[in-house]
C-alpha cells in the first residue's frame, strides 16, 4: 500500500523550514553556523529550482539511502500546508521580541517557493524550499543570528496552557554556504519535547533536516548531515 503524508506532519515540517526557527554563531557564542564566501556562481541555489527538480532530487536520495519514505511533491504538500491550521496560531510569545516567532505567513512565503518533503518517519523529516529570490534565505539567515541571541528561552502561551522553549545552538557542518542547527526543547512542566533541526542555505534554496524527541541528538546532527549533503550533490547536478 502506497504510504501517504498527513497533513499535520507536513504543516510542522514545512513551517520549520519556511519561518527560520533555527539558529547560529552570534555574540553569546551559543549557537553553531558555518559559512563560507558566495562564490560568484554558486553550485546549488544560483537559481529557483522547479518543484520536479525538488521532488527528483529527493526521490534519489530516497533510493540511494533505501528510505519508505513518503515523499510530497510541492502538488501534494502545497494544498495540505495551504489550508492546514497554523500550529502557532493564537499563541502569545514572550519576550515580544521572539513573537516574530508566531507570525509565519506560509502561504506568502509559499506563492513565490516550491517546496517538497520527505518524511523519515512519522515525526522526522528532510525538507527541501527553493526561492524565486534569494533574499528570502538571507534575512531567514540574519533573523536567526539575532533570535538565538534574544530569544534562547521563550514561553509560550495559548488556550492549552503555557509552555517554555529553551533553544541551544549546535555544531553543524554541510556542503551549503550557510548551516545553521539548534535543539529545542518545549516543556509544560509534563509533557518535554525535544527538537533537533539542521539547515542548510545556499543561494535560493534551504535543505533542512528535523527530528523529533531523537535518543541520541549527536548521531541526528551526523544523520542530518549526510542527507543534506545527499540533496545537494542531486541538485549540482540539475
Amino acid at each position: 500500500m502506497k504510504k501517504t503524508i498527513k497533513a499535520g506532519a507536513l504543516l510542522i515540517a514545512g513551517v520549520f523550514v519556511l519561518s527560520g526557527c533555527g539558529s547560529s554563531d552570534g555574540d553569546s557564542g551559543s549557537a553553531s553556523a558555518e559559512s563560507s564566501p558566495t562564490p560568484a556562481t554558486q553550485a546549488v541555489g544560483e537559481k529557483q529550482y522547479t518543484a520536479d527538480e525538488l521532488e527528483d532530487a529527493l526521490a534519489a536520495v530516497m533510493k540511494d539511502k533505501n528510505l519508505d519514505g513518503p515523499l510530497g511533491n510541492d502538488e501534494t504538500v502545497r494544498p495540505d500546508m495551504m489550508n492546514a491550521v497554523d500550529p502557532l496560531e493564537n499563541i502569545t510569545i514572550a519576550p515580544a521580541a521572539c513573537d516574530v516567532l508566531a507570525s509565519t505567513n506560509v502561504n506568502k512565503v509559499l506563492d513565490n517557493a516550491y517546496i517538497a518533503v520527505l518524511l523519515l518517519n512519522e515525526t522526522d523529516s528532510l525538507t527541501v524550499v527553493s526561492h524565486s529570490d534569494p533574499a528570502v534565505l538571507e534575512k531567514q539567515v540574519e533573523d536567526n543570528d539575532t533570535l538565538l541571541d534574544e530569544c534562547a528561552q521563550y514561553t509560550m502561551e495559548g488556550p492549552g496552557g503555557q509552555a517554555t522553549v529553551v533553544n541551544e545552538g549546535i555544531d553543524a557542518s554541510t556542503d551549503a554556504d550557510t548551516t545553521q542547527a539548534f535543539h529545542s526543547i518545549t516543556s509544560n512542566g509534563t509533557i518535554e519535547e525535544g527538537i533537533t533541526q539542521v539547515a542548510a542555505a545556499s543561494g535560493t534554496t534551504n535543505i533542512a533536516a528535523r527530528f523529533v524527541n531523537a535518543s541520541d541528538p549527536e548521531a541526528s546532527v551526523a544523520e542530518a548531515e549526510e542527507l543534506i549533503n545527499a540533496v545537494y550533490a542531486e541538485l549540482e547536478k540539475k
